[in-house]
């Protein structure tokens, strides 16, 4: 069934007021933008992007926001804090399951 506002509830919507923080960081602000925004390093070491790195503000998404380019095997290592060759590893068992997934099969033509 549709479902439709009252009246009421849509003028209650559009009279509503931002919030400070809504105004400060905007609608739906996501952590790692309001650590870029203000360069604050982040605290959460239970997040899944959290890393150990505090030149990246201690967030894997704000480094790839940062390089554009991305990262060396050598660089990704020193902000993982593992060995390049492991990282080296990491990445060639990646290329082999991708491969043995059919990833490259488009550019080997």
């Amino acid at each position: 069934m549709f479902y439709r506002k009252d009246s009421k509830q849509q003028q209650d919507e559009i009279n509503k007021n931002p919030s400070p923080e809504e105004v400060q960081y905007g609608a739906d602000p996501k952590c790692y933008e309001v650590h870029e925004k203000w360069q604050v390093g982040c605290d959460q070491s239970a997040c899944r992007n959290w890393m150990d790195f505090g030149e990246d503000l201690n967030c894997a998404v704000v480094c790839a926001r940062k390089h554009d380019g991305g990262l060396s095997l050598r660089e990704v290592a020193e902000r993982m804090g593992v060995s390049f060759p492991r990282i080296s590893q990491i990445e060639h068992a990646a290329y082999k399951k991708m491969d043995d997934m059919g990833v490259f099969e488009d550019f080997d033509q």
